[in-house]
């Protein structure tokens, strides 16, 4: 195949196909004798329409069809042909038109991954960071354990800032019930954030049966913007009360954790906090690493992966706005606050990949498997739940696949590493 290949930038190329005028008759003439076999025209028997009545009803058609046909196939042929690996879809510079006898000649730009020559990634100097665990740290540790025990136990007595309230309430603005804001059996620990804080400190001292009124003005700020600046009256019933147990920090709650006694859950809570520990170090070092790849290696990076990892990070920003209950930026005020952010990512992505490649590093599928197995156990969850999590939030294990690949190349990276 006659095809030409023109460098236009480091991340672009210009690729003239060229598709032989006996291949476009062989496609042509195979669309018409399709018709033909199929199209009734008045006049004439079937199969014996000429084919300049067929051109003059379906030429136009027969064209689109054709170059729909021919087009994708001889451009993947090219780009196979040129080595070429391209980060986007191609922008075809010439209107293609078919003429009779002639070969079909077209230019397509595309963006490729740029060629990164003398990777420097040995011998990566980092700055050691020391690990230590505090005894406040397991402590806390231990704190969290025991808070997670705790159970609610229905009482009659008057409720404490620790304790539970089961509610049913109303919820209006200007004698208006707003049914959205109105709930029945809402479960509300009084030292939570639940609900605004001059709400649950209403029911503190309030008891199973007692009913009270409660008024709640709400910011201007407010995520929920049918009551964002207004002031809500609420009519609060209380169905239940339930009083806070904690399980005392003794040896018999650390043999329902799994030890035999409190000294020994606190060894391996220090060898939990240890290991945690190690494992966000190593994180940072690896972090590290990007960043001394990253300002070691200038060179372009493809505009289309910049946007795409810009798109990336603004639905991030907007789902984590959303989450808090924050207000969002304007998508151009972050554009220009996500773009060095994103061409770094992309610059990383194509540092790991080309290091990876030199290196001969990959993902196997029993390392996809161990990692979906490790995902399922931390989570609770079976091998093939988390699977299919990832088919439908992200489409395919692909996005599994490049995080290991990045990970492996990263670990690998800092085997090679000095710290100091």
């Amino acid at each position: 195949m006659q095809n030409e290949v023109e460098t236009i930038s480091p991340t672009t190329r210009r690729l003239k196909i060229n598709i032989p005028s006996d291949i476009i008759k062989s496609e042509t003439d195979n669309a018409y004798n399709k018709i033909r076999a199929t199209t009734k025209v008045p006049g004439f028997r079937p199969g014996k329409v000429p084919q300049a009545v067929l051109e003059k009803r379906f030429g136009k058609n027969v064209e689109a069809e054709v170059i729909e046909k021919i087009v994708p196939e001889y451009y993947l042929k090219a780009i196979k042909e040129a080595k070429l690996e391209p980060v986007a879809y191609p922008n075809i510079e010439d209107r293609l038109t078919l003429v009779a006898g002639q070969p079909l000649s077209f230019s397509v730009t595309i963006e490729v991954k740029p060629e990164i020559g003398n990777l420097k990634y040995e011998g990566i100097v980092l700055k050691e960071k020391p690990i230590s665990v505090d005894d406040s740290e397991i402590d806390k540790a231990l704190k969290l354990m025991q808070e997670s025990r705790t159970l609610f136990t229905v009482t009659e007595e008057e409720l404490g800032n620790d304790d539970m309230a089961v509610i049913n309430y109303d919820a209006y603005i200007e004698d208006k019930l707003i049914d959205e804001s109105s709930y029945k059996d809402f479960p509300l620990v009084l030292s939570s954030d639940a609900m605004p804080r001059e709400f649950t400190k209403a029911l503190v001292g309030k008891k199973k049966g007692d009913k009270l009124e409660v008024k709640v003005k709400y910011d201007e700020t407010h995520p929920n913007k049918t009551i964002a600046g207004k002031e809500v009256f609420f009519k609060v019933d209380i169905v239940e009360g339930k009083k806070k147990t904690v399980p005392p920090l003794d040896d018999a709650f650390a043999k329902d954790s799994g030890a035999d006694s409190l000294e020994e859950l606190k060894n391996k809570m220090r060898e939990n906090v240890t290991r945690g520990k190690k494992s966000q170090i190593n994180l940072e070092y690896k972090k590290d690493i990007l960043n001394d790849l990253i300002n070691k290696h200038d060179f372009d990076v493809p505009a289309s992966m910049v946007q795409g990892e810009i798109e990336s990070l603004l639905y991030q920003a907007r789902e984590n706005a959303s989450r808090k209950g924050e207000p969002e930026k304007a998508d151009e005020e972050l554009r220009k606050e996500f773009e060095t952010t994103a061409r770094d990512n992309v610059k990383s992505v194509l540092l790991l990949e080309a290091i990876g490649k030199k290196e001969n590093i990959d993902v196997s599928t029993d390392d996809i498997k161990k990692a979906i197995e490790e995902i399922a156990v931390r989570n609770n969850l079976k091998p093939e739940e988390v699977a299919r999590l990832y088919a439908v939030r992200e489409g395919s294990l692909e996005a599994l696949r490049s995080r290991l690949f990045a990970d492996k190349v990263l670990e690998f990276i800092l085997e090679k590493a000095a710290i100091q």
